[in-house]
This record gives structure tokens, sequence and C-alpha cells, in this order.
């Protein structure tokens, strides 16, 4: 009981000092997915790092994404592929087994100082240039905003005081 505890306690720990914020979205099976969010800097410039867990959405080449502020300001992202794979393992259901492919698709997409002002008040509503399908969430109450905001705000500190 107490390794359980443990792990538990290290595996929440480890999520919060990678700052990600996600969330899973499953309105149909095959079309679910997991969403994990990030702030990134490389040189002067900010991205958005983006993963896509799902059976089968993945990200373009050069894919777009679109945030929609409770302020009610729209942003457009322009991105690039960065990663791209997949993983297979079998279900046993009775005396079948059964394929399951999960499909690992990331994507960076630049991001102004001035854009994530813009986003502190919280993100109502993401909308991803994924195939098969576009994957597209309003959310009632922020999920992702402040906190990608933070993660921002941490970056750009650490980088000042090198």
């Amino acid at each position: 009981m107490k390794k359980l505890l443990l792990i538990l306690f290290f595996a929440i720990g480890l999520e919060t000092i990678a700052q990600t914020v996600g969330y899973s979205y499953r309105p149909l099976a095959a079309e679910g997915c997991n969403m994990k969010y990030s702030v990134a800097k490389q040189d002067t410039s900010f991205y958005i790092i983006v993963t896509v867990r799902s059976e089968r959405l993945k990200f373009l080449k050069e894919s777009t994404f679109l945030l929609k502020t409770f302020d009610g300001e729209i942003l457009r992202l322009k991105g690039d592929l960065i990663d791209s794979g997949s993983e297979s393992a079998g279900v046993l259901v009775g005396n079948m087994m059964l394929p399951v492919t999960e499909v690992n698709s990331t994507a960076q997409f630049r991001i102004s100082p001035n854009q994530f002002e813009l986003i502190r008040n919280g993100i109502a509503k993401v909308r991803l240039s994924t195939i098969p399908i576009e994957h597209e969430r309003i959310f009632k109450k922020d999920k992702i905003g402040k906190k990608l905001y933070k993660f921002y705000q941490n970056i750009r500190s650490k980088s000042d005081f090198f």
C-alpha cells in the first residue's frame, strides 16, 4: 500500500514539474483524444507545444491553431509538425485479441508575448487542424488559458535571470 501511494505521489509530482496542462475529450470513442499543452522558448520566440494522443488524430505538416478568448478575441497561430508516431497493443476480450493502436502527434505553434497577454483571462474555444477531422472544443470555464499564461511568465522570468 505504501509503495502504491509513493508511486502515485511521484507521478503527480512529475506532472506538475513538466508544466503541461491538458484535457481528455471523448464525444465518440473513435474521435476521442487526450490533449496536452505546454510553453517553450527557442531563441527569442515563444511556442505553444500541443500533443494529441488519439486512435487516429494527427497534425498536418503545417497546422493551424485557432483560439477564442472569453473576451471575444480570436487568435490564429501557425505551426509545424514536430513528431508523429504510433503505438500498438492488444486487448484480450473473451477468447479474441483485439488490436489497439494509439497515435501520438506533436506540433509547435509560434505565439508572441502580446498574444499571450490576450489569453491571460482564459480560452473559451480551441480549434486545431488535425486529420482526418479537426479537433474543436468549447469550454464553459477556462481550462488551459490561465495556466499557459503562467507557464509563459515562468519561462520569461527564467530567461531574464540567467
